[in-house]
């Protein structure tokens, strides 16, 4: 009879922790090699609500009110495709099996840790140049507007501009590894459907938002219908991301690491300089596709056509020995990974 009711004690105490999932503030949930990464639960936090980790937005170098800024000045981007991107050794294993199996636990909670398997949002090369064109020019006229000379125009716009679209979530580099998958987002929805929901609709949430060092990331959840772990999270869309039938649009607030400003000296001229804070959080979006215990992988194909190899951050090259390779070294890997007849 004891035994019983313990057995029954446990079993409701983790029904329980699997159900809580409902805290509405700033979480530690560890310190490793990537610093301090604390969690917000159930909300896409804003950079306004950051309270003393607070970063200046993109709109603020154009005068506008960081402290309140307007939901209609961020910048948007349509989304359709996401990344996945991995060392050697997880790409040898995901060829190897022509799908992705291996998930890793997450903490997101005290005591609640789950499987997902994540992905990250790409921007469109040419609408991110498009962006870029349309960034330099509101430059050239606000600095047109305070009398910088033709001569220095330039320059000085070229030095503003680093701190705009420069993050690692605009970057052809990695901040991962060397091997990159790329898969269209409503395919790889439709892949999820099909393989982990049984042919049913899977629900989007907001999962909630993490914090680093530099870096925000807000992550939306997918997750088979009835999953009581995330019926406090709420359903998309967000301030962030949004959908519109197949059409995706993400809005970051944030999209450099530095914060620089136009001053001008004594003598009239004028130069770019660092202001404070200097260095600001950038943000991106992840989707982390819910494994369930009893069925922890997502076996959506994955071959050579989805991956590219791609070079590494120089920040992050200081991860373990096996996850960074230089552009060559992983280019000639690749070969073998594919096949003698395979080309990327």
């Amino acid at each position: 009879m004891y035994c019983r009711c313990a057995v029954l004690c446990i079993i409701k105490i983790r029904e329980k922790q699997q159900t809580m999932f409902t805290a509405a503030k700033w979480q530690r949930i560890q310190s490793g090699f990537r610093g301090p990464e604390d969690f917000y639960p159930l909300k896409h936090v804003s950079h306004r609500e950051w309270g003393r980790g607070f970063t200046p937005p993109d709109s603020a170098v154009f005068g506008i009110n960081i402290d309140a800024p307007k939901e209609c000045e961020r910048t948007k981007f349509s989304i359709t495709n996401l990344i996945h991107v991995t060392d050697c050794k997880g790409a040898q294993g995901i060829l190897t099996d022509k799908c992705l199996k291996e998930a890793r636990k997450k903490q997101i909670g005290e005591d609640l840790k789950l499987q997902f398997s994540w992905w990250s949002v790409q921007v469109n090369q040419e609408e991110l140049k498009v962006r870029r064109e349309a960034v330099a020019e509101q430059l050239r006229q606000t600095m047109e507007e305070k009398g910088v000379s033709a001569q220095d125009m330039g320059r000085l716009r070229d030095s503003l501009l680093e701190q705009f679209l420069s993050s690692p979530a605009f970057l052809e580099t990695s901040c991962y590894g060397n091997f990159k998958f790329t898969y269209k987002l409503n395919d790889l929805i439709g892949e999820y459907k099909k393989s982990v929901c049984k042919g049913e609709d899977p629900e989007l949430r907001v999962l909630g938002t993490f914090k680093y060092d530099i870096e925000i990331m807000h992550t939306v959840v997918v997750h088979p219908p009835g999953v009581t772990i995330f019926q406090s999270c709420p359903p998309l869309p967000s301030e962030v991301i949004s959908q519109e039938g197949t059409e995706w649009e993400w809005r970051p607030e944030s999209t450099g690491s530095e914060m620089r400003v136009l001053t001008q000296d004594g003598d009239g001229s004028w130069r770019v300089s660092d202001c404070s804070p200097d260095c600001r959080r950038w943000d991106f979006v992840s989707f982390a596709f819910y494994l369930p215990d009893e069925k922890p992988e997502f076996p959506v194909p994955l071959e050579y056509e989805h991956l590219t190899v791609c070079e590494m951050d120089r920040s992050q090259r200081f991860r373990p020995l096996c996850t960074y390779k230089c552009l060559s070294e992983a280019g000639k890997l690749n070969q073998p990974l594919l096949g003698p007849d395979s080309a990327l």
